[in-house]
C-alpha cells in the first residue's frame, strides 16, 4: 500500500515537466451552439485516446477545447479555454497553472491508483491522512456512482489557499484508472465549484 500512496501524495501538488508548447486545439462548439452552452464530448475525445474505449460521455463550459499535449497517457489531455491552454504551456519544458482566467480540466491515467471492484479504490481510507500530511485541509473523499463505472471524488483546500478537485474512474476491477482534476482559476471564482459540481453532475 505505501508505494501506491508515497507517488499519489508526491503527485498532487507536482508540475508535469515536458509538454511542448501550444499544440493543436479541437474546437468544442459547432456553428449552432450557443456561446454560453456546456459541449458534450465523447470519453476517447476527452481522453485524447489515450484510455480505452468507452462509452461516458462529458460536458464541457462554454468556449472550452480540449488540446493534446502529445506527452503520453500519464499527462493526457487538457481542456480549457485557447488563451489559458496556451499560457499553461508556454514553456517547452513544463506546464504551469498559475495563470488561469478559467479553470483548466486534465484527464489522464494514473498508475497511483487502483481500483479494487465493488465500488472501492486501493487506499481510499488513507487518503484524507495522505493529503492532510501533503498540506491539504477540508478533505472530503466520496464514492460516487456513474453510468457503468465507480468514481471516487475528492476535494479540499491546498496549503496556497486553492480548492483541490479530483475525480478517479474506473470500470472494472484491474482496469486502468482515469484521473480527472480541475485546477481552478488564479485566484479561484466561484465559478470553479460551479463547474466542478456541474461537470460530475453531467456525466452520462
Amino acid at each position: 500500500m505505501a508505494l501506491l500512496l508515497g507517488p499519489l501524495a508526491s503527485c498532487l501538488l507536482a508540475v508535469v515537466l515536458g509538454l511542448p508548447s501550444r499544440p493543436a486545439a479541437t474546437p468544442l462548439l459547432s456553428a449552432q451552439e450557443p456561446e454560453n452552452s456546456w459541449t458534450s464530448v465523447d470519453f476517447r475525445t476527452a481522453t485524447c485516446g489515450y484510455a480505452a474505449a468507452d462509452s461516458l460521455t462529458f460536458s464541457l463550459p462554454p468556449g472550452y477545447v480540449v488540446r493534446d499535449p502529445h506527452h503520453g497517457g500519464e499527462t493526457g489531455c487538457l481542456w480549457g479555454t485557447a488563451p489559458d491552454l496556451d499560457r499553461a504551456l508556454s514553456s517547452k519544458r513544463s506546464v504551469s497553472f498559475e495563470r488561469l482566467d478559467h479553470g483548466v480540466f486534465q484527464a489522464r491515467l494514473t498508475p497511483n491508483m487502483a481500483y479494487e471492484g465493488s465500488g472501492r479504490f486501493s487506499g481510499e481510507s488513507e487518503l484524507p491522512a495522505v493529503l492532510a500530511d501533503a498540506g491539504m485541509s477540508d478533505v472530503r473523499v466520496a464514492r460516487r456512482s456513474f453510468p457503468g463505472h465507480s468514481g471516487l471524488v475528492v476535494t479540499g483546500r491546498r496549503a496556497d489557499g486553492l480548492e483541490l478537485y479530483m475525480l478517479y474512474l474506473a470500470r472494472e476491477a484491474g482496469a486502468n484508472v482515469v484521473l480527472i482534476n480541475y485546477r481552478t482559476a488564479t485566484p479561484p471564482t466561484a465559478s470553479d465549484s460551479e463547474n466542478w459540481r456541474r461537470f460530475l453532475s453531467e456525466i452520462r
